[in-house]
């Protein structure tokens, strides 16, 4: 079944027919990448776009090489049709995550498939160092590239995860962060992406994961402090920092005189039995109280986490949902995510991908 989005903006008299342009090319490749290939006809349908708009953003986007067309399919009735399919070549991106003794890249194509990979222990939580090995890279992928190519190399994102570069999760430091990266964009001629490593892994999950088929959903973040937060029509509404909205700031009632934030609930790498069902009812007592505010029925949680160990904090969740008495749990899917452990540095590469390249709210 085809899935379709929002109906494409309609032009108004004094519009920017630059910028409206821009967001339907967005909403064009945004269903491409969604169902693999579609015609023309198909992406009018869906987009609610004229056949003759339609054809010319394809047009113009087969032109700039973000979109490939096939040999021609004869259908049951009818002319034959043409699928258009995004081109791999099209558009890449470097992905960099730095956790607290690991900075690792992933250079990834414009479907996210992962050219190369290269990891580097961190003596320190050193931003200098980072940045140095990041430029590196950078500059190293360039220069294999053709040089029809290198223009194809758009941009860098960079993940940190709770731990990482100090931990420190305020404005400024995050000021600081972005500061040291933007150098090194400028240095490349190369936009910049900084973010928590929880954005990056559900920037993943909204590009290649549940995000096609589910526009709204409540995201958990599990590492070394839990965090994530709602996504709605597709756009993430969580903060990467400690200043804005996050799921971890939540008060849970954990059995003692007062209630803690949910964050503080984590169980790292080598939780025990009693700590992973702490966690799973903190998690669930945050499901109630969200979708006791907005509808909240699919719930992703995705994280680092051993496989194993993720698989039981799932187990203990949906029983955790089942126990609660509270309106619409039996319609709470809770499922585990599909991106976190796939390449941790490809959520990162994805932040440039959603900001460049995916419709906006």
């Amino acid at each position: 079944m085809l899935r379709g989005s929002k109906p494409a903006e309609i032009a108004r008299p004094g519009s920017n027919h630059v910028a409206l342009r821009a967001v339907n090319e967005r909403l064009v490749l945004s269903l491409i990448r969604a169902h693999g290939s579609l015609s023309k006809a198909q992406l009018a349908e869906l987009s609610g776009l004229a056949a003759q708009t339609a054809s010319v953003i394809t047009r113009s986007l087969i032109e700039a090489g973000l979109l490939v067309a096939g040999s021609p399919v004869k259908g049951k009735v009818g002319q034959p049709y043409v699928p258009l399919s995004l081109d791999p070549a099209g558009a890449s991106f470097l992905g960099v995550h730095v956790d607290k003794h690991e900075v690792r890249t992933a250079h990834v194509n414009f479907v996210g498939e992962v050219i190369s990979e290269t990891a580097a222990q961190l003596a320190t939580d050193d931003l200098e160092q980072v940045v140095k090995h990041v430029y590196d890279q950078a500059d190293r992928i360039r220069a294999q590239l053709d040089i029809d190519d290198r223009s194809r190399f758009q941009a860098i994102g960079v993940s940190v995860a709770s731990g990482g570069l100090s931990g420190d999760r305020s404005a400024r430091r995050w000021s600081e962060i972005e500061n040291a990266f933007h150098q090194v964009g400028r240095s490349l001629n190369l936009s910049i992406n900084v973010s928590s490593d929880a954005v990056a892994a559900c920037s993943a999950e909204l590009i290649y994961g549940i995000g096609p088929t589910v526009p709204d959903f409540l995201y958990v973040f599990l590492d070394s402090a839990v965090g994530g937060g709602l996504v709605q029509d597709r756009r993430i509404r969580f903060s990467r920092d400690d200043t804005g909205p996050d799921l971890g700031k939540l008060l849970i009632p954990n059995g003692k005189a007062r209630p803690v934030q949910l964050k503080n609930l984590a169980i790292g790498d080598n939780g025990n039995a009693n700590a992973i069902g702490q966690l799973a009812e903190g998690i669930a007592c945050a499901i109630a109280n969200c979708a006791a505010l907005i509808p909240c029925q699919t719930v992703i949680v995705d994280g680092p986490l051993p496989a194993h160990m993720l698989r039981l904090v799932m187990a203990k969740l949906r029983s955790a949902i089942a126990q609660l008495d509270f309106v619409g749990n039996a319609d709470i899917a809770a499922r585990e995510g599909s991106m976190a452990r796939k390449s941790i540095a490809m959520g990162a590469a994805c932040l440039p991908l959603l900001d460049r390249y995916y419709p906006e709210a």
